[in-house]
């Protein structure tokens, strides 16, 4: 379910577009690149993904066995062959974004101003590999006992308003270019469990159980309450709804571009941090949950540890069980300040024949609510004309066999297009669905995929050599006519 559920998520950005000239999605990820046109771009039309990022796939939890594929639960399916398969610390990234208006010109040869306005969306999970293996083994001795640290499930959502400007200082540094742009940030809600470390020790009669745990739910109109049993009740306010808190961010970049020769063109430089700010959340928007208890439990009831499992029991059971064992108690809230997640890029672009081809190296790191995601993307660009960009890359360190590609109409004027990918899975296995024919397909290593498409309106550059060309004709005219 980890792997299967959130399908409906996407970044902010494509990588791939990164080394893509002239680009309007580029402008995301370095606030320094300018792209030809002046540009406007609608919700629904603009940026449209959909995606999923982690470290683990439907390959760790389903093992093929002539032509049956059978669960990580399943007591055929070894612990050894199940927990082989998982990394030392499994991870589950969600990042969704809706574009409601992008608009972007230029005042000016060397500046260019974009205003953004649209809804973001994260979600993170760090799951120990110690929580699957008291999954899978259960009660394998008596006693046994398990220690599981650092488990979080951490999610966020708020509107953007963003003003950004780019300025070319060619005339004063020959190349240099640099950017910023700051966001305004209102938070729609946000919810942060931890648990720091939860100690088991299971025997046949009962089990004792240590927990350090706690959760916070920032939201206006939303009341959490667990109750006895347990069970989570919330229950909504519709006359108190509102902001949960407000922040800022900032957006940092800047390119250098060493020139060389005409068929190496120039090495070109860029680094940037985006979404560098956070967000303040006020008391009464605050519940607090805290549990630092020592507790007998009787153990999960209808939960199987070595057979089928029936989803909707089991859930239900883990639900009921956590719930008891952490023994949640509400505590008052208070002002909470949070950090958003902030991005870094660096990049090096080497464009060759005549600036119609360039091979690229991008760094780039996520600094998350808990640790780091890191990546190392090899970006091959082909520009046959300026109107048109075709790329692929691959991308490595947290990622394996991530294969992308990204396909960009950029005309001056009218209608651009792209549609593109960082993560295209290379290996599937299939079976059959039940006992019909059906093929169903699924990765085989970790389930890394995205894919966005979308549309914007070009207005062009009066700015640029040819517009200034054309000007400078026409006013000719006018004056020999004269």
């Amino acid at each position: 379910m980890i792997c299967l559920l959130p399908l409906l998520a996407s970044g902010q950005a494509l990588k791939g577009s990164y080394f893509s000239e002239y680009s309007v999605l580029r402008n995301k990820l370095n606030p320094a690149f300018v792209p030809r046109s002046s540009y406007l771009g609608f919700a629904g039309l603009d940026n449209i993904g959909l995606g999923i990022t982690g470290n683990i796939g439907a390959a760790n939890f389903l093992f093929p066995d002539n032509g049956v594929v059978k669960t990580f639960m399943h007591p055929d399916v070894s612990s050894e062959a199940f927990l082989g398969s998982l990394p030392a610390n499994p991870h589950f990234d969600i990042d969704v974004d809706t574009d409601i208006l992008n608009v972007g010109f230029f005042t000016g040869r060397n500046s260019f101003w974009s205003i953004g306005l649209g809804i973001k969306a994260d979600a993170e999970m760090n799951i120990p590999k110690e929580l699957f293996t008291f999954l899978k083994n259960g009660a394998a001795t008596d006693p046994q006992e398990y220690n599981i640290r650092n488990l979080s499930v951490i999610q966020n959502a708020y509107a953007e308003l963003s003003l950004g400007y780019s300025h070319n200082f060619s005339d004063l540094v020959k190349g240099l270019s640099v950017g910023a742009r700051v966001k305004f940030l209102a938070a729609v809600d946000r919810v942060d469990l931890r648990i720091r470390e939860l100690n088991l020790r299971m025997a046949s009669d009962k089990w004792q159980v240590s927990a350090d745990a706690s959760g916070q739910v920032m939201a206006k109109g939303l009341d959490v309450s667990i109750t006895d049993g347990p069970s989570v009740n919330t229950d909504f306010n519709m006359c108190q709804l509102g902001l949960a808190g407000m922040g800022a961010a900032f957006d940092l970049g800047a390119e250098y571009r060493l020139y060389i020769n005409r068929f190496f063109d120039s090495i070109r430089f860029s680094a940037a941090v985006t979404d560098l700010g956070f967000i303040s959340y006020p008391g009464d928007a605050v519940q607090k949950f805290t549990s630092s208890n020592n507790v007998e439990f009787s153990g999960f009831e209808n939960v199987s540890m070595n057979g089928d499992l029936n989803v909707d029991e089991t859930v239900n059971a883990l639900k009921d069980g956590l719930l008891e064992i952490l023994d949640f108690q509400e505590t008052e809230g208070e002002k909470t300040v949070s950090r958003i997640r902030p991005q870094v890029f660096a990049g090096v672009e080497v464009p060759f024949l005549w600036n119609r081809m360039s091979l690229g190296l991008l760094y780039s790191a996520k600094f998350g609510y808990t640790s780091t995601r890191n990546e190392l993307t090899l970006a091959l660009n082909m520009r046959p004309g300026k109107w048109f960009n075709l790329g692929v890359n691959y991308s490595m360190l947290n990622t394996q066999k991530s294969f992308g590609w990204l396909l960009e109409f950029i005309p001056r004027a009218g209608i651009g297009f792209f549609m593109g990918s960082d993560y295209t899975f290379l290996e599937v296995a299939r079976f059959n669905v039940g006992e019909s024919c059906i093929p169903f397909f699924y990765p085989v290593n970790e389930i890394n995929f995205n894919f966005r498409l979308g549309c914007h309106i070009a207005m062009g550059n009066a700015y640029d050599d040819k517009a200034m060309a054309r000007k400078a004709a026409r006013a000719e005219r006018r004056a020999s006519r004269n």
